[in-house]
């Protein structure tokens, strides 16, 4: 699983919990310890140590996905409310008892992984783990824990409680993709989704796409797998909104969400452009660089547009559209160059979906 965990911890003997908690962990995750500094042990253990909690935990909401803490519940909670942004954006968070009896997935239960992340360490350090969202609750899995575990998105957010409802009282919901399914993927074998046909579309209460229908019902909800790649050529200096401004009118072009950008990709040149760099850190997406060499073949293998400007600035027939493209894995261009202000955007989309993506999450 590829997670970035921060423990943090008051006391000498919520640190031994702490303890606990990282032996158990995978080892593909990345973590780091934080402890107050009068803990009574602290000096003998690796980590760093804080004075107050209202001083480091706003950085650690934005550099990790998930937060857990030891120590009382209420102390927690008033830290992270005025962070709170969205299911889509939180952190998962879990809080347990400096004894470490308890843990309780306290923010983003599904999406976050909050509830996979306590049961998990629930088994291993063997506490009680306190799940109290119903579909979990009733031993049903919820959209939203699939779309996290498969490393995809929710639109509409405010959907989601209607669907998870239906979910509840009728015991199964209705999908539609038009998308090939892995058939040994284990939610094909759920008992209580129903795939669907093309002809009964219409009757879905989830529908596996990246274009969206802005029109929908209530009762339906977009699982959105990220397979929209951005290519992106700009003057130099470019700023972060009129990157921005381009990205959004361009997907907006095709009818699909910005959750299902993948990453924005651009020349070898542009690696240090602020714009474009702060432009994926505000979609939460990467960005990467290629080659000049390696676009100018792309450019003449796919036969794509090419400007004489952009041969004499940069030694390439053109950016956006080879930069798109060399951002998927087996894609195809979908939006050819769109030209906004001082930047110019293209967009590919995967063929089909990765079921064995680098999002691989944890499923225990």
């Amino acid at each position: 699983m590829n997670a970035r965990i921060a423990l943090l911890t008051l006391t000498d003997r919520g640190l031994v919990t702490a303890h606990r908690i990282i032996e158990s962990l995978p080892d593909t995750v990345e973590w780091n310890l934080f402890i107050h500094e009068k803990a009574l042990a602290q000096s003998e253990n690796q980590g760093s140590v804080f004075r107050r909690l209202r001083e480091i935990v706003p950085e650690l909401w934005e550099e990790y996905s998930v937060l857990i803490f030891v120590m009382a519940t209420g102390i927690v909670v008033r830290q992270i409310a005025s962070l709170i942004e969205g299911k889509d954006r939180d952190p998962a968070v879990l809080v347990l008892d400096e004894a470490g009896k308890f843990i309780i997935p306290l923010l983003s239960g599904h999406l976050g992984g909050a509830n996979t992340w306590a049961n998990h360490l629930a088994s291993q350090i063997g506490a009680q783990a306190v799940i109290t969202t119903a579909t979990d609750v009733r031993g049903l899995v919820a959209p939203d824990e699939y779309a996290r575990r498969y490393g995809w998105k929710v639109e509409p957010l405010d959907h989601l409680p209607a669907v998870n409802r239906l979910l509840l009282e009728q015991g199964s919901l209705k999908i539609w993709t038009s998308y090939l399914l892995n058939p040994d993927e284990a939610w094909l074998k759920d008992e209580h989704y129903q795939f669907l046909s093309n002809k009964d579309k219409e009757k879905a209460n989830l529908i596996i796409s990246p274009f969206l229908d802005l029109t929908i019902k209530d009762d339906l909800l977009y699982l959105i797998p990220p397979i929209l790649s951005i290519g992106v050529g700009c003057r130099r200096g470019i700023s972060t909104e009129a990157v921005l401004e381009g990205i959004i009118s361009a997907v907006g072009q095709i009818g699909a969400s910005l959750k299902a950008v993948s990453g924005i990709y651009s020349v070898d040149l542009k690696q240090d452009e602020v714009g474009l760099i702060e432009a994926a850190k505000y979609l939460r997406v990467p960005f990467r660089t290629f080659p000049a060499v390696k676009l100018q073949a792309v450019i003449e293998k796919e036969q794509l547009s090419r400007s004489n400007f952009v041969n004499e600035k940069i030694g390439v027939d053109g950016v956006c559209e080879a930069a798109s493209l060399l951002g998927t894995q087996k894609g195809r261009l979908i939006l050819p160059k769109f030209k906004g202000r001082g930047v110019t955007v293209a967009i590919s989309v995967e063929n089909s979906l990765s079921w064995a993506s680098d999002q691989e999450t944890l499923t225990i």
